[in-house]
């Protein structure tokens, strides 16, 4: 498990809150997507040594410190596999699932990325998320050696 820093079971805590005042819109203030990646990357590469690129480059989000190039997927729904865009396929990929209310975050897969794009069409436009019972399989079958060392 990865601990979550208090700011992020802060806004976690506000958004409950927000949800809660607004509940009679219908509206459900999702924070899957772009927060919750940016949240995931920050305690990926705190946790496993990882270099985030300072420039964005589709496919990869990073490097860890054996120079293989890294894809970091989050989501905080708990029956979501990682959601991929058609492009490159990065060296290696960690997936986890942040749970707010548990102030932690799981790290569903640690392995090579390719084996998990494997489950997606040939070809697609758009987001293809990939069914998470695959990617668990996927993880289980995986080595030491195929994983990235968790630093903290």
């Amino acid at each position: 498990m990865i601990i979550l820093p208090p700011s992020v079971k802060a806004l976690f805590e506000a958004h409950s809150a927000m949800c809660g005042y607004f509940a009679h819109t219908g509206l459900t203030f999702t924070l899957d997507g772009k927060l919750i990646g940016d949240i995931g990357e920050a305690l990926v590469a705190e946790t496993f040594g990882i270099t985030l690129c300072r420039r964005r480059t589709p496919g990869v989000d990073g490097h860890a410190q054996d120079g293989r190039s890294v894809q970091i997927k989050a989501t905080g729904l708990k029956k979501s596999g990682p959601a991929f865009t058609p492009g490159d396929i990065a060296d290696h990929l960690i997936f986890v699932r942040i749970d707010f209310d548990l102030g932690n975050a799981k790290v569903l897969y640690n392995g090579p990325e390719a084996p998990v794009r494997r489950f997606l069409p040939a070809a697609w436009s758009g987001t293809r998320t990939a069914r998470l019972s695959q990617v668990l399989v996927a993880d289980a079958a995986l080595t030491d050696d195929q994983r990235l060392i968790r630093l903290r």
